[in-house]
């Protein structure tokens, strides 16, 4: 039986590479719901999809606000009889001090990574927990077990989505409902054009070098559907948070250092 498969943020970076990857493994064994601002772009990426043979349908909307997320569900739940799996995944983020954050950056960051993020995993739990399966996967990062420096209300906001998904974890298990998080460093998307998080991933290349997308789209694949609670990647970042809840005075200082250099 076909899966239908929910995407926020498909239109680029690790959204993109994830719809990519269900794509070419799965092929026409899924549905794929793609979700974004950016019509263009999104529909580039469904296009791409098609030449696969997967069918594809998108949906324009803004996560960062409430109609726009009731009026996805709205069309989900007319269109398809079943939400198996859903790659929660829109997010964004402005780095500097936080005296120096504008109001409405730290308005977008809330509105969409953690109000936006907690409502789509909200709405999607309630239709999986009605049907008795589905499997969501929480984007969040590395900076949701570590903080850093000039990343405050990013940190922030990646720290209360990963909470919001263990305990949603909790409420939904005995439903048959899954939920994952994935907690990559940095990674090589639009997330660091100057226009946006604006940092120098050069600068992190021997402690912390970034990662291609494709590479987390197919940790996000082999987990789909099974009982896996967090995934890092790379893998060897789980001791690095590990080491920061253990050693939280010490890894700050070092993760200071870090950001200065």
């Amino acid at each position: 039986m076909q899966k239908n498969i929910l995407i926020t943020g498909a239109s680029s970076g690790i959204g993109k590479a994830v719809a990519l990857e269900f794509a070419k493994k799965d092929g026409a064994k899924n549905h794929l719901i793609l979700v974004a601002r950016n019509q263009e772009k999104l529909e580039k990426v469904a296009a791409e999809i098609k030449q696969l043979g997967v069918e594809v349908t998108t949906i324009l909307a803004d996560l960062g606000k409430k109609t726009d997320i009731a009026e996805l569900f709205t069309k989900i739940e007319k269109q398809c009889s079943t939400l198996d799996l859903v790659f929660n995944n829109a997010g964004l983020g402005f780095v500097k001090p936080a005296i120096d954050l504008t109001d409405d950056e730290v308005e977008q960051i809330i509105d969409v990574n953690i109000k936006g993020m907690t409502l789509v995993g909200k709405k999607a739990a309630a239709i999986m927990v009605k049907q008795g399966h589905g499997h969501i996967i929480f984007t969040s990062s590395l900076a949701g077990y570590v903080l850093l420096p000039t990343w405050s209300v990013y940190c922030a906001s990646k720290w209360a989505i990963t909470a919001f998904a263990n305990v949603l974890r909790q409420e939904v298990a005995s439903a048959g409902v899954k939920i994952t998080t994935v907690h990559p460093g940095p990674v090589q998307t639009e997330f660091f054009d100057p226009n946006k998080a604006n940092v120098d991933l050069s600068a992190s290349e021997k402690t912390m070098p970034a990662i291609p997308s494709e590479e987390v789209a197919k940790a996000v694949y082999e987990v789909a559907y099974t009982d896996t609670k967090r995934i890092f990647n790379p893998p060897k970042l789980a001791m690095f948070a590990e080491a920061f809840r253990l050693f939280p005075n010490m890894m700050q200082k070092m993760m200071s250092k870090l950001v200065k250099e």
